[in-house]
């Protein structure tokens, strides 16, 4: 029995291209999880790519009736030529239009919308250190002297998380580390001390 070669079938790492014009393109790629996971759908990372190489960002197009097994390059190309650009609402940059492919930035390019992710992430910062320094001067008005902000990694499945202690004397390493197995983590040493 010999088989025969789908010429037509999609191949790992073969790079797509669709013009867009105005010295933009698409690059497409099959994604990996395509070829690892059999009968994932046909998923295609796209980059927008300034004609210098420069990245505009990253989006997926999917087409659930195909898998790796039924593709071809014409599928590829198919989903890539679907997909448009547009301008970005803020600073007119390119962006992908959220009508012809799925994106979380909403028309945002970017920039933009990273941009709007740092400020969201520095907002919640800000209010993360205003209640942790509350809670510091809540427990030294108690008479602790000391915090102990610790990750705690579990043996088993899960996700770390973080664990603070106050202490009215400073404690050792060597009972932090004991406090932190007896947590569960299975890294002791992943601890910071510091004075109120």
């Amino acid at each position: 029995m010999t088989k025969t070669a789908n010429y037509g079938a999609v191949l790992r790492n073969n790079i797509y291209v669709h013009e867009l014009g105005d010295g933009i393109r698409l690059e497409g790629e099959v994604s990996p999880c395509v070829f690892m996971y059999p009968g994932y759908p046909l998923q295609v990372t796209v980059t927008l790519r300034r004609h210098s190489g420069e990245s505009l960002g990253v989006a997926y197009a999917v087409d659930r009736a195909l898998t790796v097994e039924t593709a071809t390059d014409a599928d590829v190309s198919r989903l890539l030529s679907a997909i448009q650009s547009t301008s970005c609402g803020r600073c007119s940059e390119p962006a992908f239009d959220p009508a012809t492919v799925e994106t979380t930035r909403g028309g945002l390019c970017e920039a933009c919308f990273v941009g709007d992710l740092d400020a969201e992430l520095a907002k919640f910062a800000e209010a993360e250190n205003r209640r942790l320094a509350n809670r510091d001067r809540r427990m030294k008005a108690k008479g602790m002297t000391v915090r102990v902000s610790a990750w705690i990694h579990p043996a088993e499945r899960g996700d770390d998380y973080q664990a603070d202690w106050y202490f009215a004397t400073r404690p050792t390493p060597a009972g932090i580390r004991k406090l932190l197995r007896k947590e569960g983590s299975i890294i002791p040493a992943d601890f910071q001390i510091i004075d109120l």
